[in-house]
């Protein structure tokens, strides 16, 4: 009881860990308090057009930083992880230019495909709220690689608040026709705005020595990443949004919006909690890789305590989901209590997967987490279109998908552990 006690009194990663969640939780404490607002200011129709545009902005995204600010943690040197963001910056200003015109010529084509007729008028926000996102991540990786996790928990708190208030705000007034999604980009930009800001206030010098010079040796050294990360989470974004656009295109997009209130809510003490772990495990993971070869030791105490909490707040959680969401959003949203039991066991594993990602990147296997992805792809896609074609039901479909995810999960956090143990053997290859 005594090691145990000294461990999370001394340990810098239980330290850290703590630092970031505590940031989480005040972060979530907002979207928490206004959800009742939210579910009763806008229809599930409205989520789901939101969804929809959220799951075309996170998949531009990817495309046009190309991934490379996973690159930022493995950086040699404070300077050349500065000049890394730059690169990323300047591609994805170009990227997403093009991005721009492409949808604003496509948008009532797309539009008509996912059965979803006004996504023309609010396509234009795709590309902006893509950048946005770009910045953000730069500024996590560069928080997470300096250890600068207040500033990381910050960060957090800031881009949850102002997207939050931002729906509420536009919801009400109502100047621009759909609130909620004017509120979401509104808050992203913000969020965009305060990284840059403080990033800028606190590593000015580093910031202001960027070399344009530099970015091409940068693209070539770390072109894995575009070449293997980039598909893999392409992939894992593509994967995340077939749901979305299947729902949409064979269902409405009222059903969208229950299945997206369903999976936010369960998302949020996921990704309090996984966040934290997750950004303090890679840098924690990446030191023992390094001094000891792998990273074994610390996966597996991770791994063991994350599906014992994991499974204990699923049990408990499934009895009272419906009336849950009846209660806090409104009679109207009991349908999405409904669905999230049904996706329950799928947010159990992918808690744990979250929690402990990373280690394909640290031990740089990027082509195996992309093979992964592939699967997870697949097996999404599949999943859905079984539970469409096959019982024509919203319930089956979610079922259906619900064990498609489960197992690709179960397989990531075996390639996770997997690698793990023979971490030096990977990164010298």
């Amino acid at each position: 009881m005594s090691k145990i006690i000294s461990y999370f009194t001394k340990s810098e990663f239980v330290k850290n860990a703590l630092t970031l969640t505590f940031g989480s939780v005040i972060a979530q404490i907002l979207p928490l308090i206004f959800y009742p607002i939210l579910g009763r200011i806008f229809l599930p129709a409205e989520f789901g057009l939101l969804a929809t545009l959220s799951a075309i902005t996170a998949i531009i995204a990817i495309i046009s930083s190309g991934m490379y600010e996973s690159s930022i943690l493995i950086s040699k040197s404070k300077q050349e992880a500065a000049n890394i963001v730059g690169l990323i910056l300047l591609r994805s200003l170009k990227i997403l230019l093009v991005f721009f015109i492409l949808l604003q010529l496509s948008g009532y084509q797309i539009g008509k495909w996912l059965n979803e007729p006004d996504l023309h008028k609010w396509i234009f926000v795709c590309p902006i709220g893509a950048f946005s996102i770009v910045v953000f991540n730069c500024f996590n990786e560069w928080c997470v690689t300096n250890k600068y996790f207040v500033r990381l928990s910050w960060n957090k708190i800031i881009n949850t608040s102002s997207i939050t208030i931002g729906k509420v705000a536009f919801g009400i007034i109502k100047i621009f026709g759909n609130g909620l999604i004017i509120g979401d980009l509104f808050g992203k930009v913000i969020t965009a705005g305060s990284c840059v800001f403080r990033a800028l206030k606190y590593d000015k010098k580093d910031f202001l020595n960027i070399s344009y010079s530099q970015f091409k040796p940068l693209t070539k050294k770390y072109i894995e990443f575009p070449k293997y990360s980039m598909p893999d989470q392409l992939l894992s974004n593509i994967g995340g949004s077939i749901p979305v656009f299947l729902i949409a295109a064979f269902f409405s997009s009222t059903e969208v919006g229950y299945f997206s209130i369903a999976a936010t809510v369960l998302t949020v003490p996921i990704s309090v909690i996984s966040a934290a772990i997750r950004d303090v495990f890679r840098q924690r993971a990446n030191e023992e890789c390094k001094n000891n070869g792998n990273c074994k030791n610390i996966y597996k105490r991770l791994l063991i305590i994350l599906s014992t909490a994991g499974i204990v707040a699923s049990i408990a959680g499934f009895f009272i989901l419906p009336d849950l969401f009846s209660i806090i959003l409104g009679t109207q949203w009991r349908i999405s209590g409904i669905y999230s039991q049904i996706l329950l066991p799928m947010f159990l594993l992918s808690f744990v997967s979250m929690s402990l990602s990373g280690v394909l990147i640290i031990t740089k296997k990027l082509r195996i987490s992309m093979y992964w992805q592939m699967y997870y792809v697949c097996s999404t896609l599949l999943s859905c279109l079984v539970g469409i074609f096959v019982f024509k039901d919203i319930k089956m479909t979610l079922l259906c998908f619900c064990i498609g995810r489960c197992s690709a999960y179960a397989l990531y956090i075996y390639l996770s552990y997997r690698y793990s143990k023979i971490g030096i053997s990977i990164q010298q290859t």
